[in-house]
């Protein structure tokens, strides 16, 4: 693996970011850990057990974990780091038919670290814990603290 273990967040702003985690490079999905394809920012943690890390499209991935978000009270679609790049509170956004979010308790791609999560017909309201290390949206426009 060319990536070391840690924690890795791009630094670019991207359409289309693919990302998977692998514990083998047979092409079966079965090699797949976690996976992500979404806008925005990333973050994602290697686990030291991982065989291989693989992205598309996603830009620079770097180990600095600072602040990317202009301010932390606003932000769009992408995965966020809490305490960094938002503070904790209410945010709402205009959500939308293709709106999806999740409040996260680590950066592993996988489902065991998603905290909540909704799919809003309309508006969208969420509110983002001091306990909580991540938010990650798609779809839902600009979030704004309430």
């Amino acid at each position: 693996m060319d990536i070391q273990p840690g924690t890795y967040r791009t630094v670019d702003y991207t359409d289309s970011c693919y990302w998977e985690r692998l514990s083998g490079f047979s092409g079966d999905t079965s090699d797949i850990i976690a996976n992500d394809f979404a806008s925005g920012y990333h973050v994602v943690t290697i686990d030291p057990r991982d065989v291989g890390f693989n992205s598309q499209d996603c830009g620079t991935w770097t180990s600095d974990l600072s602040q990317v978000t202009a301010t932390d009270t606003s932000f769009d679609e992408g995965t966020y780091i809490v305490g960094t790049d938002l503070r904790p509170g209410t945010y709402g956004s205009p959500g939308g038919v293709s709106c999806y979010w999740e409040r996260l308790k680590g950066f592993s791609g996988e489902t065991s670290d998603i905290i909540a999560n909704d799919l809003p017909s309309g508006q969208a309201i969420v509110t983002v814990r001091q306990s909580d290390k991540g938010f990650s949206s798609s779809g839902c426009g600009t979030w704004t603290l309430r």
